[in-house]
């Protein structure tokens, strides 16, 4: 069985300028860099150490994987970035259309030269299932990413999945098991706060 913490990077920028960023890029804030660090102080306290380190190759998830986990020596992967907003890029976020739902903004942005959520759903799972099926068996791995590319994730892999609110460092943990993903927790580090937990879990 493999160990997967999938967790989203520190705030940026553009997060606190409420500006779109999907393909596009912004770095850490000293908040995003210090949330990075209480991500740290979360694994130390668990006990958890990590046989691989993944990252996408935005500058964002690359600063919060190597401070959260201590380590210079992680992958970076295009199939982990965030989903790809089109013309919409670093704009204002009042210009995003309405939620609809669970599949996020849905195909709204292909017509902007963007992404579509089930785009960014397939990338994700083939991206995470090649890495996962690669590893060793028994292994516990770090993969950072965004907050839209991990919720298309696992509401692509998860039948009933529970609603998340991916904050910056906010850390979900699956097992991997005869090609089966089993979502066991979710956690703000940040705030010290569990978002969710499966009933054996308790």
């Amino acid at each position: 069985m493999r160990t997967l913490y999938l967790m989203r990077h520190g705030q940026t920028r553009f997060n606190v300028q409420q500006r779109i960023q999907g393909a596009s890029d912004s770095p850490l804030t000293e908040l995003g860099i210090e949330q990075a660090k209480a991500a740290k102080h979360y694994f130390e306290q668990k006990g958890i150490s990590f046989d691989s380190i993944y990252a996408s190759t935005q500058e964002r998830a690359c600063d919060t994987a190597e401070l959260a986990s201590g380590r210079p020596d992680y992958v970076r992967l295009k199939g982990l970035k965030e989903q790809d907003f089109g013309a919409f890029e670093g704009q204002q976020e009042y210009l995003n259309p309405p939620l609809q739902g669970d599949i996020g903004y849905g195909d709204y942005f292909v017509t902007y030269g963007g992404e579509s959520y089930l785009d960014v759903r397939q990338r994700m799972e083939e991206t995470i299932r090649q890495i996962l099926e690669t590893e060793k068996d028994p292994s516990t791995i770090l993969m950072v990413s965004h907050g839209a590319a991990i919720a298309q994730f696992y509401r692509q892999v998860i039948a009933n999945y529970p609603r998340i609110r991916m904050t910056n460092c906010a850390i979900l943990k699956f097992t991997y098991e005869k090609g089966r993903f089993d979502l066991l927790s979710a956690a703000d580090p940040v705030a010290g706060k569990r978002l969710y937990i499966k009933d054996e879990e308790r």
